[in-house]
């Protein structure tokens, strides 16, 4: 059947099918198909809002080294320039900021300007230096786009000098992701009108090299007293462990967050353990539904404890908590040992108690590399772990038990 038809003057639309149903089409199709919404926005003008929507909902810039992959944000700023309705479709903008954006000054501004309903900002840089928030031309464009009203995610990668104050005007912000952002020595730039209340964060998520910033963003306050940004009513967090700054940054953040429902931690040292996390959820054991861990072996003679601590916080959870779904992944970094007998076991006892009883599904995937590993029993042992170690969860009826050994290349 013929949708609609065109003219070569003008693209006058003749369908016989209403445009109500044509958009819905278009939707579907745009879930899995972006060629095809590409080519419906050609068939005639009444088509093409309804495709810019999807074609520009989301823009990723410099996220290749390969410009024909991903756009430059000098072709952006071209074609936001040339054609500035599309402006108004775009939601989600990832933003790697080159050297060849600076160049941009007296231009990129204004085009960036022309968004105003963005949903979701991510900025980073690939250089191993961090991008300078407060003293570089292009701040203006990025203060526009974090400070909208629409916005409700931000990361950021690779950033210092970032000034806290500037997210006091993002009242609607929901998630906030950081990692290897150092934040601003001196920040004295609040505006001289401050919203009525902060943004309230429902995820956090806190990366490598971030401990600074988080332990600031907890403790920052406004002008009138009142926090930067709200952190009591997180409901999800993710943090990773390198240093010890990051693990005390963690607990003051986890003891603000009475109702935390997701936590993932990962911890990226073998030198730190899992030590004090039952206490570090103590105040949302009643609504902690899903915990994720990742676990790091990276010593030659492996670990005393491949779990790294956690049974025995386990223990100290049992009969207090609400959790359904535990995930465990360990890592096991090339030329590292890891244990393979008991240690494991100890799991299987302590998630098979009757202090469990809402738990519903427990996960542990161990991760080996592979690269001039020289023990190649160890992959075999650890597959054995199921009919050795795990016995009771194997067999349990009230928890779905999902194990793995998998190998990759470093």
């Amino acid at each position: 059947m013929t949708i609609a038809q065109e003219t070569p003057e003008n693209m006058v639309s003749t369908s016989i099918i209403p445009l109500e149903i044509v958009e819905t089409i278009i939707d579907i199709v745009a879930e899995d198909d972006t060629d095809s919404v590409n080519a419906c926005s050609l068939v005639c003008q009444a088509f093409l809002p309804l495709c810019r929507k999807h074609i520009f909902a989301s823009v990723v810039l410099n996220g290749s080294m390969r410009p024909q992959v991903s756009p430059t944000t000098r072709m952006f700023e071209r074609l936001l320039s040339t054609t500035p309705d599309i402006a108004v479709y775009i939601r989600k903008l990832q933003w790697c900021v080159t050297i060849e954006d600076f160049k941009l000054v007296r231009s990129l501004p204004k085009a960036m300007k022309l968004i105003t309903r963005l949903q979701s900002l991510y900025v980073w840089v690939y250089d191993r230096n961090r991008l300078k928030w407060r003293s570089n031309v292009l701040r203006p464009a990025l203060v526009h786009l974090l400070q909208l009203r629409t916005l409700t995610h931000l990361k950021l990668f690779a950033i210092e000098d970032f000034p806290l104050s500037d997210l006091v005007p993002c009242v609607n912000l929901k998630e906030l992701e950081i990692e290897r952002v150092l934040p601003a020595e001196v920040d004295n730039g609040f505006p001289s009108t401050l919203p009525y209340k902060p943004a309230q964060l429902n995820k956090f998520s806190a990366g490598r090299q971030a401990a600074q910033v988080t332990t600031k963003l907890i403790t920052a306050l406004r002008p009138d007293g009142i926090a930067v940004v709200d952190l009591t009513e997180l409901n999800k967090v993710s943090v990773k462990w390198e240093k010890a700054d990051a693990v005390q940054a963690a607990f003051q953040l986890f003891k603000m967050s009475a109702q935390l429902t997701d936590v993932h931690m990962s911890v990226q040292e073998s030198s730190l353990t899992l030590a004090g996390f039952s206490e570090m959820v103590r105040p949302s054991m009643q609504t902690l539904k899903s915990i994720h861990l990742d676990i790091l072996i990276d010593q030659e003679l492996g670990n005393d404890d491949p779990l790294s601590g956690l049974c025995l916080e386990l223990d100290l959870m049992e009969g207090r908590n609400v959790v359904e779904t535990i995930e465990i992944v360990v890592n096991v970094q090339t030329d590292s040992d890891c244990k393979r007998g008991d240690e494991w076991g100890q799991l299987d006892k302590s998630l098979t108690k009757a202090g469990w009883s809402t738990l519903r599904e427990v996960s542990l995937e161990i991760h080996c590399s592979r690269d001039y590993r020289e023990d190649d029993d160890l992959e075999g042992a650890l597959r054995m772990l199921p009919e050795t170690q795990f016995t009771r969860l194997t067999s349990s009826k009230a928890v779905d038990f999902h194990f793995a050994v998998t190998n990759h290349a470093v």
